[in-house]
């Protein structure tokens, strides 16, 4: 990564991960002084500047899951952050094998989670859920990401409806169109890595 690239990858950490945290109310943890916070927060976004704006929107939602400090209304410390980023594609590797945590490929290859999923029309819901959770989902976590997906399948499945009939589509049906076919596309390359890892082994 070169200077312009890794200045391009903090200025993304701080658009979409930092600075909404601190703008949803997230407060500097109270064992960091005002300069040692921001030092921290200099630090962090150096240190994922090679993560995509996806993965940044992932650890952004699993901090707002996981707050830090006693009454859970703090920033978490950076070392939390990359704990959680481990999932995270290495630098170079966005759209390979290499972005894919074994657990997750397991998961969405397996036919009866990201298979059924996949079927049934929720299978962003659910790598969005894997993402944060990282664990095996149970039958209760499947019918409930299925049931969070009702709104974006009907959604989709309608707009598609009336593309196929020629019916015209304003720009942000579109936008939704093409942003929810690139997560449905997502979850399908993910079950192809995971299956072939499953092959291999």
């Amino acid at each position: 990564m070169d200077a312009g690239q890794q200045a391009a990858g903090e200025k993304r950490v701080r658009e979409h991960l930092i600075d909404p945290l601190l703008g949803l109310g997230l407060a500097r943890p109270s064992t960091l002084k005002v300069a040692a916070f921001e030092k921290m927060l200099k630090t962090l976004a150096q240190m994922l500047a090679h993560a995509s704006e996806a993965d940044l929107v992932d650890l952004r939602e699993r901090a707002l899951q996981n707050p830090g400090g006693k009454d859970r209304d703090r920033f978490p410390l950076a070392a939390r952050f990359l704990d959680w980023g481990r999932d995270l594609a290495p630098p170079g590797q966005n759209g390979t094998e290499g972005d894919v945590s074994p657990l997750i490929g397991r998961v969405m290859a397996h036919p009866d989670f990201g298979g059924k999923a996949l079927d049934k029309g929720f299978a962003p819901e659910l790598l969005a859920w894997l993402r944060v959770e990282r664990k095996w989902p149970g039958g209760w976590t499947m019918t409930k990401r299925a049931e969070a997906a009702d709104d974006a399948r009907r959604r989709f499945d309608d707009l598609q409806m009336k593309g196929h009939r020629g019916d015209p589509l304003c720009q942000e049906d579109r936008q939704f169109i093409a942003k929810r076919s690139a997560a449905i596309a997502e979850c399908r390359r993910i079950a192809e890595i995971g299956a072939k890892r499953e092959a291999r082994e």
